[in-house]
């Protein structure tokens, strides 16, 4: 199995069947970190702004914990806990963060460059999935049918953990 890498944006042609992409930490992270950091240098907080976005930062935060605590090692698919209500529940955590970290700082400029941070984002989901696709084959085609991509939808599924197999 053949490992490409390539920065900027996956592209339909550069996700071939068989073939693992890399994922783009690094970009990803750049652009989470530019979105918060030009909120933080172009805005302007207020006690009644953070208070109204703490909720938004204190939920995407503790939903990222939860995602990371459930996936654990990553050997098996998981599809339980916060990967019953959308495939890429860290993803989403994060980006509630940022929503939070520029509604608390009041910031157009952030605003702004939260859409170039959600398009790296459903990016490197992207390229996660295929990679997962690759790795779990039919049964990861069967969890992206039920389950939505980034935004969960209501009455998702139960958080049950599947039970032990010894």
């Amino acid at each position: 199995m053949a490992l490409r890498l390539r920065f900027g944006f996956a592209s339909e042609r550069e996700l071939e069947a068989g073939a693992a992409v890399g994922e783009i930490p690094v970009f990803w992270t750049l652009a989470i970190v530019l979105c918060v950091v030009g909120a933080w240098f172009t805005g302007g907080q207020s006690r009644l702004s953070v208070m109204l976005a703490s909720p938004l930062l204190l939920l995407g935060g503790l939903s990222a914990l939860w995602a990371i605590r459930v996936l654990g090692k990553g050997t098996q698919l998981v599809t339980w806990g916060p990967y019953a209500f959308v495939r890429h529940p860290y993803f989403l955590s994060v980006l509630v963060m940022v929503v939070g970290a520029i509604a608390a700082l009041r910031s157009w400029p952030g605003l702004i460059l939260l859409v170039p941070a959600i398009k790296v984002t459903v990016d490197r989901a992207r390229r996660e999935e295929h990679n997962l696709g690759l790795r779990y084959g039919d049964d990861y085609a069967d969890y992206q049918r039920e389950v939505p991509f980034l935004l969960p939808r209501p009455g998702g599924r139960s958080t049950a953990p599947p039970p032990s197999i010894d």
